[in-house]
């Protein structure tokens, strides 16, 4: 006879598999800093110039914040759920469905962006800037072959291939961007502290006047900061999978603090770099980071950060559509959603369908939001097709694409990292510890209340930003994840209430607050 916890843990993913370095290339490849440098250093440039490092420190010290919130929950949870498990077990079932609803999504959109910019606007001002051939304004759409469907293969096949490729790829990733951009910064002309002012040069205050200001501007900017960071977390749905829950918790802190410190100093690089009086040409330019390597390293230096580049991109692919996948399998096995997505392949040991499907859902989106964004911005089909890539219209057409699928990613992400902070705030209420002296007292309202309650005030200050004034295509990005986020709410109610024995048991096969309630 069965006994009710094996029974309960049949249907968990193959424990062991991933250690600590490998959870820490998951955290680092999930956030492809190489990919981000070419993509997102160039979409926050765009609105924040110069003060585009400003923007990048911001963002990457409101992740810290969110180190404490991710440290304290993985602490207390191992499983393939990752958020939507933490949230569970601390907050109920409503936000943790929602939120299981939300963080797959934003993984799924952000995998989507990538071919559009990458093989769309970076591949042929690569091509063109070093062979000085033209390719056709299309080539992006076979490209979603490369950066989205072979990359769901490799999910498929199982953690362990998949792990050995991302453990060399992050790290030498990483290593590669710091070595190029200390080398960047060393001949630099333009090294200067004052890209961390939002004050200096008040005589370029006139570029920032479109958007509203150098604050709004920063602000706008930290979208895509943040934005690099998107992958953060993506560790936490290998929890099962994992050698020891330790293992995930290690990975949430030094992968962010390794990928945020070597994304500000690339984005340092590449902004005195290119040079301050040139800003205003930087992101018009397509390819900025390359063009800098190519300058300051010769042009081995720029076609291996080309080719990096791409690598990370493809990175980015296997680990956001491997995480997006777990969290399908574990709400399909919740029975939260539906029971397709709690397959696990027989072989394999991995959630084959679940993985399927955001790779088609992935693949879509890529298609159908570019053609409907460029419509947006009066760029026909049909010269999405005929153009040349190099041509400006299709250029601006793709990189709006870009920003339009990103800050969905973003709002997805701030929603769901404000479901965190609250998750933290509420579990360790529920937990009812006990602290004495005044260090142990300091220490748990700060760690458990006052960095998620600092981080929460800076991702609504970066939501404000993106609907006031409305920027084509940000805020109407910010606007349809209010409608999913409505929809998600609505489903996860649905859920409490027509089917509340499922709601109950939402992402709780480990439950750290019922475990410490039954010792005592």
């Amino acid at each position: 006879m069965v006994d009710n916890k094996t029974k309960q843990y049949s249907n968990r993913l193959m424990t062991g598999q991933v250690g600590t370095w490998g959870a820490i290339a998951e955290e680092i490849s999930a956030m492809a800093p190489a990919c981000d440098s070419i993509a997102f250093v160039v979409s926050s440039a765009v609105f924040a110039f110069f003060l585009t490092p400003l923007s990048f420190i911001i963002a990457t010290l409101t992740m810290f914040l969110e180190v404490n919130t991710l440290y304290h929950l993985s602490k207390r949870h191992a499983s393939a759920g990752g958020y939507y498990g933490y949230i569970a077990n601390a907050f109920g079932p409503v936000p943790a469905i929602s939120a299981g609803l939300m963080y797959p999504m934003y993984q799924t959109v952000s995998t989507a962006a990538i071919p559009v910019f990458v093989a769309g606007v970076v591949l042929p001002g690569v091509v063109m800037y070093f062979l000085g051939v033209g390719m056709p304004a299309w080539i992006w759409i076979p490209f979603i072959l490369a950066f989205i469907i072979v990359p769901i293969v490799i999910a498929i096949v199982g953690i362990r291939p998949q792990m050995k490729y991302i453990r060399v790829a992050g790290f030498f990733e990483i290593i590669f961007l710091a070595v190029l951009s200390a080398i960047i910064i060393i001949k630099a002309p333009d090294n200067t502290l004052n890209v961390f002012n939002p004050f200096a040069w008040p005589q370029y205050s006139s570029w920032f006047a479109p958007e509203g200001g150098v604050f709004t501007g920063v602000g706008l900017g930290m979208i895509f900061g943040l934005t690099s960071f998107i992958g953060y977390g993506g560790s936490a749905p290998l929890g099962e999978e994992a050698t020891n829950p330790k293992a995930i918790t290690r990975s949430l802190t030094f992968g962010l603090f390794i990928v945020g410190i070597v994304m500000t100093e690339v984005a340092y690089a590449q902004i005195v770099g290119w040079g301050i009086p040139l800003m205003q040409t930087f992101s018009s330019s397509g390819i900025p980071g390359i063009i800098v390597a190519t300058t300051y390293t010769g042009i081995v230096g720029g076609v291996m950060f080309a080719l990096v580049a791409f690598n990370s991109a493809f990175s980015d692919g296997v680990a956001m559509q491997a995480n997006a996948g777990r969290v399908y399998f574990a709400m399909g096995r919740d029975g939260i959603i539906p029971k397709f997505f709690s397959f696990i392949h027989k072989k394999y040991v991995t959630p084959s369908k679940a993985l399927i499907f955001v790779g088609v859902v992935s693949s879509i989106v890529a298609v159908l939001s570019t053609f409907i964004v460029a419509m947006g911005a009066g760029v026909s089909p049909y010269a999405l097709m005929d153009n040349k890539a190099s041509d400006p219209v299709i250029i601006k057409a793709l990189t709006d694409t870009f920003q339009f699928l990103t800050t969905m990613a973003l709002a997805g992400l701030i929603i769901t990292h404000i479901l965190l902070n609250t998750s933290v705030m509420t579990m360790f209420r529920r937990l009812k510890e006990k602290h004495t002296g005044i260090r142990d007292i300091v220490l748990h309202m700060t760690q458990h209340y006052l960095f998620p309650s600092i981080a929460t005030v800076i991702f609504i200050f970066v939501l404000y930003e993106s609907l006031v004034p409305p920027v084509y295509p940000i805020t109407y990005a910010i606007l349809i994840i209010g409608v999913y986020t409505v929809f998600s709410v609505v489903y996860a109610l649905y859920i409490k209430y027509k089917k509340p024995e499922l709601a109950k048991k939402a992402g709780k096969y480990v439950n750290i607050v019922d475990e410490e309630h039954d010792k005592s």
